[in-house]
């Protein structure tokens, strides 16, 4: 029957019988079309019969392995302990005299050390897929081998963060953030990261060495930019601080928008030939020499700092929100310029953090700080995460500033953090300042089956440790 319509219509269209709208019709029947854009409902004619062409490779919208900076660069060993410790020599004696008369005896000394350690904390991610997930064709091949490798990139993510600020932002009852451990939640699950370390061992004189004592000063090695971009000076003078602590800074890790401010001063520099073709525009600056050596800049995007709250709690457990948040402001040891402010504060637990309130407008006179009166915090809650907005802006412009740990003596936003702007590092990476100790790397454990499903878990047993706290230094406040 086929043929002969087929026939039919070759012989009409040779002697010219067939019609205008019988030929139109014939040639929509012999086009394949572009399909129904993936449904296959809206399909016709041709494209019914079509095998449908879908790549072989997701297409990536996410970061990359390329993307982790301080993971690949940072010395690993193994951990044999929940707790390891370690030991550090602060000074190799005394300052008493070196010399000894004739017939004499030196004087006795003694070398001086301190133990110091960290707890190795857990991190993981859970996969499941279906059992019959598994038995259908995947155009990503191995559907169990897909989400093993993306669960093992999410981790990444996570502690390639968790690596500088693990631990960090926590403010004191008076709004200083010191890095102490008493103003980390006591049932923290958190690993102290890079920053935490810096700000603890800054001022702590454990941490200084003893044989230089009264021979210079000690200066911070973590200087404040107050919303100003890095410049040349300011990294020449770190690189110095950091020398005369002894180390050999060797890459400085920043945010590469404020990598771009940085580069973007050296513009004026570059001279273009006229009439020549072919040339290259801009100015590549990927190194900065020192006093102390050369820098690799090494921008990475895990440094773009917290901004604003989520509108929605990010896991289902976190904590409800009855209650407001209020403040005041008073005294005169603040850095608020004038101006009204609105909060917002979410509350944070072991799953997750919670959706967010605001407070009403506080008016702040320039210098004055703003005392924050907490609602009662939910069961489980360890700390509350607070967001300020610029001034005269709205709760919902509001950008993180700090995190206050649940039942401190009071809630105090000094202004020592600007809202939205983070911290570049200058970093010595040599294995005798700084190391991850993992009890267990990055592995993959099956869970127990009880559905018709396969559950997974991606784990990694591990902790930073910066042996040398003073060896390392940032900027805070870092502008872009």
């Amino acid at each position: 029957m086929l043929n002969n319509i087929e026939d039919t219509l070759q012989g009409g269209i040779e002697q010219g019988t067939v019609s205008a709208q019988e030929v139109d019709r014939l040639q929509k029947a012999l086009t394949a079309g572009y399909g129904g854009a993936g449904k296959p409902t809206d399909l016709t004619h041709g494209g019914v019969l079509q095998a449908e062409s879908l790549e072989t490779t997701l297409k990536s919208v996410t970061f990359d392995m390329k993307n982790l900076k301080f993971w690949p660069s940072v010395s690993i060993d193994k951990a044999f302990n929940l707790y390891e410790q370690y030991n550090r020599i602060t000074s190799y004696g005394s300052d008493s005299s070196p010399y000894i008369g004739e017939g004499g005896a030196p004087q006795e000394e003694d070398s001086t050390y301190v133990r110091d350690g960290q707890k190795i904390v857990f991190f993981g991610t859970r996969r499941k897929v279906s059992h019959q997930m598994t038995l259908v064709r995947s155009s990503v091949g191995d559907i169990v081998a897909q989400q093993s490798k993306e669960g093992t990139m999410h981790l990444l993510k996570n502690m390639e963060r968790e690596m500088y600020w693990g631990n960090a932002h926590f403010a004191d009852a008076l709004g200083n953030f010191t890095g102490s451990n008493a103003d980390i939640p006591a049932d923290s699950i958190g690993m102290n990261g890079l920053l935490q370390q810096i700000q603890r061992g800054d001022d702590d004189e454990q941490q200084k060495s003893g044989d230089f004592e009264g021979y210079g000063s000690f200066e911070s090695v973590l200087r404040d930019l107050a919303g100003d971009s890095i410049t040349q000076d300011d990294i020449e003078e770190l690189s110095v601080i950091l020398l005369e602590n002894f180390s050999s800074p060797n890459q400085i890790h920043l945010e590469p928008q404020v990598l771009s401010t940085f580069v973007k001063q050296f513009y004026p520099q570059f001279r273009s030939a006229p009439g020549l073709a072919q040339q290259t525009v801009g100015y590549d600056v990927n190194k900065v020499q020192t006093t102390a050596g050369t820098m690799d800049l090494k921008p990475n995007l895990f440094l773009r700092p917290r901004a604003k709250a989520r509108s929605k709690a990010v896991n289902p457990q976190s904590p409800s929100l009855p209650g407001a948040v209020t403040g005041s402001a008073s005294g005169s040891n603040g850095k608020l310029a004038i101006g009204n402010y609105e909060y917002r504060i979410t509350e944070v637990n072991n799953f997750g953090e919670s959706s967010p309130r605001d407070s009403a407008a506080i008016a702040v006179t320039a210098g004055q700080i703003v005392t924050l009166v907490m609602p009662t915090p939910q069961a489980n809650t360890k700390y509350f995460r607070v967001y300020r907005s610029p001034v005269g802006g709205a709760a919902a412009q509001a950008e993180f500033i700090g995190n206050y740990r649940v039942g401190l003596a009071s809630y105090v936003d000094k202004g020592e953090r600007l809202p939205g702007l983070g911290e570049a590092f200058m970093l010595d990476m040599g294995s005798d300042v700084m190391k991850v100790k993992q009890l267990l790397p990055l592995s993959k454990i099956n869970f127990a089956t009880v559905t018709t499903a396969i559950e997974w878990g991606i784990i990694a047993y591990l902790s930073l440790f910066v042996y040398c706290p003073r060896f390392v230094g940032g900027w805070k406040n870092a502008g872009k």
